[in-house]
């Protein structure tokens, strides 16, 4: 069945995983979440805010929650989009998409607004980008280095058939009833599994921004939030906009932090 041949191929991703790619030798820390206000943006001196994983296109994306967060950023701050803000980028955008790939444009006319690539918008192509900045990379400071994630996932793009055989998977339950949301979602629920790729992303990202000599870095790509401490350097990740709560990273000259952003009824916990 195609339950069987994903537990298979997903046994294999552990085993190339566990094999391979070494974790981190520390026991991670969990730095505590400081708590948003009920009505969303953290009111403080904040000048740079990173989202990532919106999904535009995707039926699963929260636009309206992320419309909302856009509508609460302070004046003349930065805001920087870590990537996979467009689902699929040869798909025509629906209506309401489109609106606010739109508002982004008009964003960068009043703000900065940097792009950095991911792996689902790499080809994205605006027919007038206003004054969006698309980058590989990002950096803060030298003390944050940003970067989508992708490039620290030395799992999934081994395991193509694995990936189209989770993805049929997941059709196919919808298509039975079962709970219509997002794939990664759904892949959260193979507990051991994901948390191999996301502890996977986080060890490369850290070793990383160790080498290049950044404290912290912060990525997106597994849809995992995740506030970790290693060593003394610090690992952010800010999920996804197709799940709640949305994260974001907030940067002053003096903080780095990290902030869940609640849905549209105040809600903190997850939907799944």
């Amino acid at each position: 069945t195609h339950r069987c041949f994903a537990v298979s191929w997903g046994c294999g991703v552990i085993r190339h995983a566990l094999r391979t790619l070494p974790l981190p030798s520390m026991p991670v820390k969990e730095t505590p979440v400081k708590q948003t206000p009920e009505n969303g943006v953290t009111p403080s001196a904040l000048d740079t805010y990173i989202v990532s994983d919106v999904h535009l296109g995707n039926r699963h994306c929260h636009r309206e929650n992320f419309l909302r967060f856009i509508d609460q950023l302070p004046d003349a701050v930065r805001l920087v989009l870590n990537g996979d803000i467009v689902d699929e980028p040869d798909d025509p955008l629906a209506a309401e998409d489109e609106q606010i790939v739109a508002r982004l444009v008009e964003e960068s006319r009043r703000r900065p607004v940097v792009w950095v690539y991911g792996n689902h918008d790499e080809k994205v192509a605006i027919k007038d980008p206003g004054n969006i900045q698309f980058v590989e990379r990002w950096a803060i400071d030298g003390r944050l280095l940003v970067m989508h994630g992708d490039e620290h996932d030395g799992v999934m793009p081994r395991h193509g058939l694995f990936k189209k055989v989770f993805k049929s998977l997941h059709r196919l339950r919808v298509a039975l009833g079962f709970a219509d949301v997002h794939v990664a979602d759904y892949a959260k629920r193979w507990g051991f599994l994901y948390r191999v790729l996301t502890k996977h992303v986080a060890d490369k990202a850290l070793r990383t921004a160790a080498a290049e000599g950044f404290g912290a870095i912060t990525c997106g790509h597994t849809h995992a939030p995740v506030d970790l401490t290693v060593d003394g350097r610090r690992y952010l990740n800010t999920g996804c906009w197709t799940e709640s709560p949305s994260y974001y990273v907030g940067v002053s000259p003096d903080h780095i932090e990290y902030h869940p952003f609640p849905d549209e009824s105040g809600r903190r916990d997850s939907t799944h």
